[in-house]
């Protein structure tokens, strides 16, 4: 049952919220290198060509970021987690499973718990 207490997110929040969970597979990426351990001062990540390299901040970062939505959504309904994650990356609602009012739902809980977890409210 919803939170009576729910407070609507500024918009800025809420797309910024949007915008990290869109970017789990980048941050994915870059908890992966950090967790297979240093071999030089630099990390070196080669994507299409381009070659960055992150400094121990934006790898760490990228960790925190992914507890925060491993967090938030731990409060979403098991059968509705993985659903709800790839409906916001691809933009749109998951067809079949349950009705868009349920995705609306638990994407709006969702995403207030990870503003808070971020510390962004």
């Amino acid at each position: 049952m919803e939170n009576k207490e729910e407070v609507r997110l500024p918009k800025a929040v809420y797309y910024q919220c949007m915008w990290i969970v869109k970017d789990i597979d980048r941050l994915q990426r870059l908890d992966a290198v950090k967790n297979h351990g240093r071999m030089e001062s630099e990390y070196i990540i080669y994507e299409d060509e381009n070659c960055q390299s992150f400094r121990d901040e934006v790898l760490s970062h990228a960790e925190w970021e992914l507890l925060c939505i491993k967090n938030a959504l731990a409060i979403v309904p098991e059968e509705y987690r993985i659903e709800t994650i790839e409906g916001i990356v691809s933009g749109s609602f998951p067809r079949g499973v349950a009705h868009e009012n349920t995705w609306k739902k638990w994407r709006r809980i969702f995403i207030g718990e990870l503003a808070k977890n971020l510390n962004l409210i």
